[in-house]
C-alpha cells in the first residue's frame, strides 16, 4: 500500500480544489462544430492568460482557473473573433460557456460587453455561492461570514453544548459533520480550551474566542465561499455534512485598499429590559471592529500581494439574575467555610430558600481580536505559485453565571496560525496539476479567577489549594445548595492542535471528458494540557453546609505537565469523470476511498479497549497497545451526479439536477476525552465520604496514577470491529435563473 500511495502523490491529486474550470463548445452559424479553435481566458484583474484548443467535437476545457472575472476569447481561421467580457468564475465551480462564431475575417471581432453569466450545469450537487460583492452590501453583526451560511437551503443553526459544538446542522447531519477548507486545505483544526471533546479528532473549525470565523479569514480578505450541502462529487468528502470551500483574495495589477471601522456604543442604545426591570444601570457597550486591506502588483502581470488586518475591541453588555448564599447561611456556617461563602457576591434580591438569595447585576464582557494575513501570488511560465500566512490571536473574559458565581470570570485565549503554500502546473492545454501544503496551529487556553464583583470577598489560595498545587496547575470547586451556586477557581485547560495537510489534484481533458484524480493526507497532533490536580466539594443542602458534611468530596489527579499528545492520520483518494454527454446533459461520476485509522498516543501508553462489546458479560480487556478499533480498508464511496439544461434562454435558464452516493465520516466523536480520562495512566480520582472542609493532608493527597489493569468502568466502549459510519444521499432539484436575477 505504501508504494501505491507514493506514486499517487506524485502523479495525481486531491480533493477540495478551490480553483474553477471552464468548458464549452465552439460552433459555426449552422451549429457545426469548429475544430482547433483557440479559446483564451484572461483574468481581468491580473492579466494571467490560459489557452486551450477545441477537439474533434468542438469542445474546449480550461482547468485550474482562479475565481474571479475573465475575458474569454474564441479565434479560428475564417471566422470573426468572438469575445465575452466579465465572465465570473466562482470557487470550486465547473462552468460552461459556448461560442457561436460568425464567418468573416479573424481581424474582426464580436464582443459581448455585459457578460453572460457562466451557468454551472456539470454536476448534480446542491450548492450556494456567496461572493465578496454580495458580502460588502450586507451589514454583518460581528463581521463573521458564518452568518451567511444560514442563507443556504437545508442549513439550520444548531444548539451547541459541551458534547456537540458544531454550529450548524445541514440536511439533518450532526454539527461536527461539516468540513471546512480555506484555499484548498483543511480548516478543521480547531481546539477547545477545556476538555478536548470533538476537537480531538479534527471535527471542528478553528474559531475565535467569540466563536467567529475571523480567525480563518477576515470578511474583507475572502474572495468568496461555496457551501455544498448534498450529493457532491467524489473530490469532496471526509464528512457527510456540508463542504464549505473558502477562497481568499489575491492582489491585482492595480493598487487597491480599504479601511473600515464598525462602531457601536451604549450612548446610542436603549437600556436592556431586564436591566430596567431590576433597576440596574445601562451596561457599557463598546464595539470597534476596525482594519483594512491593501493589495497590488509587485511585478505587473507576474507577482501580486494582498494584506489584511482586522482588530476587534468589544465590550458586550450583559444582565445577570443569579443565586448566591444568603446572609443567614453565611452567618450560620462554621468558621472554616465562612471565607468560601463570603467569596460569593452579596445578595441584593429576595430569599429563594435552601440558603440562597437572588443576585442581579449589569456588566460588560470584553473580547479582543487581532487577525493579520498576507498572501503572495507569482506567475512563472507554466507555473503559478501562492503562499498565505495568517495569525489571529483572540481573548475573552466572561462571567460564568448560573450555576457558577457571578464573580467567577472565565479567561479564554484562542490563537490561530496558518501557513499555506500552493503550486499549479499547466503541463499542457489538457493537463494541469494543483498542489497544496498547509501547516496550522491552534492554541486553546482557559482558566477561572475570582474577583470582588458584587461585593465578593477575597479567597486566599493557601486556604483552598494544598502546598503542592496552585491556581496555575490545579483547581478548587465548591458547590452548594443543590448545585445552584458554584465557585470555580484555577486552571481549566492548555491545549494545542497541530495540522499537516497535503492535497494535490490532477486534471486531464480527453474529448468530452474531464478526468480528475486526487489524494489528501492529513496529520493531526492534538495536545490535552489537563490540570494536574483538583478538589471538589459538593454540599446538597444548606443544612449540609452548616454541618460541614459534603457528600462527596472528589479529588482528582492527572499525570504529566507536558500534556497528553494524540496522533491521527486521515487518507482520502478519489477518481472522477465529468462527461459532457451532449450540449445539455452532463454526468459526473466516480469513486472515493476513505481510510481513517484509530488515533494513538505518542507520549504515553495507549488507552485501554475491550476485545468485543456484543456480549458484555464476556467482555475482556484487549492487550495493552491495541487500537480502539481496526480501521476498515473497504470504505469505498461511489458517487453520481446528473445535470440537464432544459433551457438556456437569456434570463430564463433552467437546470434539472439529480445525484446520489455514499458518504463516510471519520467517526472520531468524543475520542479526545476517551484518551484523556479513561485510562489509569492519564488520571485517577477518589470519592471521599465523611470528610469536611478543609481536607487533611492525607485526604488531599493526589491518588496514585500508576497501576495495573484499570477497572472495566474506565474503559472506552469502542468495538474493535467497528466500521466508520456512512450516509446514503440522493437529491433531485430544479434551478431556474429568472430575468434580472
Amino acid at each position: 500500500m505504501k508504494s501505491v500511495l507514493v506514486v499517487l502523490l506524485m502523479v495525481s491529486g486531491s480533493a477540495w480544489s478551490q480553483n474553477a474550470s471552464l468548458q464549452g463548445v465552439v460552433t459555426d452559424p449552422s451549429s457545426g462544430v469548429i475544430v482547433s479553435a483557440s479559446v483564451t481566458a484572461t483574468n481581468s484583474d491580473t492579466g494571467v492568460r490560459h489557452t486551450a484548443s477545441t477537439n474533434s467535437a468542438g469542445a474546449y476545457s480550461l482547468a485550474s482557473l482562479l475565481p474571479g472575472r475573465y475575458k474569454v476569447t474564441a479565434e479560428a481561421p475564417g471566422f470573426q473573433t468572438a469575445s465575452q467580457e466579465n465572465v465570473v468564475l466562482e470557487v470550486a465551480q465547473t462552468a460552461r460557456l459556448d461560442f457561436s462564431m460568425k464567418v468573416g475575417d479573424s481581424r474582426q471581432s464580436v464582443t459581448v460587453e455585459s457578460g453572460q453569466e457562466a451557468l454551472q450545469v456539470t454536476d448534480g450537487s446542491v450548492s450556494t455561492v456567496v461572493d465578496r460583492r454580495f458580502v460588502e452590501n450586507l451589514p454583518l453583526n460581528g463581521r463573521s461570514f458564518q452568518n451567511l451560511f444560514q442563507l443556504t437551503p437545508g442549513v439550520v443553526v444548531a444548539t451547541t453544548s459541551f458534547y456537540d459544538q458544531g454550529q450548524f446542522n445541514v440536511n439533518g447531519q450532526r454539527g461536527d459533520a461539516n468540513y471546512y477548507t480555506v484555499d484548498g486545505v483543511s480548516a478543521n483544526f480547531g481546539i477547545n480550551a477545556g476538555p478536548l471533546g470533538q476537537s480531538g479528532g479534527g471535527a471542528l473549525p478553528a474559531l475565535t474566542a467569540q466563536g467567529g470565523f475571523n480567525s480563518l479569514a477576515s470578511v474583507d480578505a475572502v474572495q468568496e465561499f461555496r457551501i455544498q450541502t448534498s450529493t457532491f462529487a467524489p473530490e469532496y468528502g471526509r464528512t457527510p455534512g456540508a463542504q464549505i470551500s473558502i477562497s481568499t483574495r489575491s492582489g491585482t495589477n492595480e493598487f487597491h485598499g480599504t479601511a473600515f471601522d464598525y462602531f457601536r456604543n451604549d450612548k446610542l442604545d436603549a437600556n436592556d429590559w431586564f436591566a430596567n426591570q431590576q433597576r440596574k444601570a445601562r451596561p457599557e457597550e463598546r464595539q470597534n471592529d476596525f482594519g483594512g486591506v491593501f493589495g497590488g502588483p509587485v511585478i505587473k502581470n507576474k507577482t501580486f500581494f494582498f494584506f489584511s488586518y482586522e482588530g476587534l475591541r468589544l465590550r458586550q453588555p450583559q444582565v445577570m439574575i443569579d443565586q448566591v448564599p444568603d446572609a443567614a447561611l453565611r452567618a450560620a456556617a462554621p468558621s472554616a467555610l465562612q471565607p468560601v461563602l463570603n467569596a460569593f457576591p452579596a445578595a441584593n434580591g429576595p430569599e429563594l430558600g435552601n440558603g440562597l438569595a437572588q443576585f442581579s447585576a449589569s456588566y460588560s464582557s470584553p473580547t479582543t481580536l487581532n487577525a493579520t494575513s498576507i498572501r503572495v501570488d507569482h506567475l512563472m511560465g507554466k507555473w503559478t505559485f501562492f503562499g498565505r500566512f495568517n495569525d489571529a490571536p483572540s481573548h475573552s473574559l466572561t462571567r460564568a453565571g448560573s450555576p457558577q458565581s457571578p464573580n467567577d470570570v472565565t479567561h479564554a485565549q484562542f490563537d490561530t496560525l496558518t501557513a499555506t503554500a500552493g503550486a499549479t502546473w499547466l503541463a499542457s492545454p489538457t493537463v494541469s496539476n494543483e498542489l497544496r501544503f498547509n501547516f496550522s496551529r491552534s492554541h486553546g487556553y482557559s482558566y477561572f479567577a475570582l474577583d470582588n464583583f458584587g461585593g465578593a470577598g477575597s479567597l486566599a489560595d493557601s486556604l483552598v489549594f494544598p502546598s503542592f498545587s496552585n491556581p496555575q496547575t490545579g483547581a478548587f470547586i465548591f458547590l452548594c445548595c443543590g448545585n445552584l451556586a458554584e465557585l470555580f477557581d484555577g486552571a481549566n485547560g492548555i491545549n494545542r492542535q497541530l495540522q499537516f495537510n497535503t492535497v494535490d489534484t490532477l486534471s486531464y481533458v480527453k474529448g468530452k471528458h474531464l478526468f480528475k484524480f486526487g489524494i489528501d493526507q492529513r496529520h493531526l497532533r492534538p495536545t490535552f494540557g489537563r490540570r494536574s490536580y483538583d478538589s471538589e466539594f459538593l454540599y446538597s443542602t444548606a443544612a449540609a453546609v452548616i454541618a460541614n458534611t459534603p457528600s462527596p468530596v472528589y479529588v482528582d489527579a492527572a499525570s504529566g505537565a507536558a500534556g497528553l499528545e494524540l496522533s491521527s492520520n486521515n487518507w482520502s483518494l478519489f477518481a472522477q469523470d465529468t462527461w459532457r454527454a451532449s450540449l445539455r446533459l452532463t454526468v459526473t461520476y466516480g469513486l472515493r476511498w476513505e481510510y481513517d485509522p484509530a488515533p494513538s498516543v505518542t507520549n504515553r501508553p495507549a488507552a485501554w479497549t475491550p476485545n468485543e462489546t456484543s456480549n458484555l458479560a464476556a467482555m475482556q480487556l484487549a492487550p495493552e497497545g491495541s487500537p480502539l478499533w481496526h480501521a476498515s480498508a473497504k470504505n469505498f464511496a461511489p458517487r453520481l451526479g446528473i445535470a440537464y439544461q432544459l433551457s438556456n434562454r437569456a434570463n430564463w435558464a433552467t437546470v434539472v439536477r439529480t445525484g446520489g452516493g455514499i458518504f463516510y465520516d471519520i467517526g472520531y466523536g468524543q475520542l479526545g476525552d476517551v484518551f484523556a480520562i479513561n485510562s489509569q495512566y492519564y488520571g485517577s480520582n477518589i470519592y471521599t465520604s465523611g470528610a469536611s472542609f478543609p481536607l487533611t493532608a492525607a485526604q488531599s493527597a493526589p491518588p496514585p496514577l500508576a497501576g495495573t489493569t484499570p477497572p472495566i468502568t474506565q474503559v472506552a466502549f469502542y468495538d474493535p470491529k467497528l466500521r466508520l459510519p456512512y450516509t446514503i444521499q440522493w437529491n433531485f432539484s430544479v434551478e431556474q435563473q429568472l430575468g434580472g436575477a
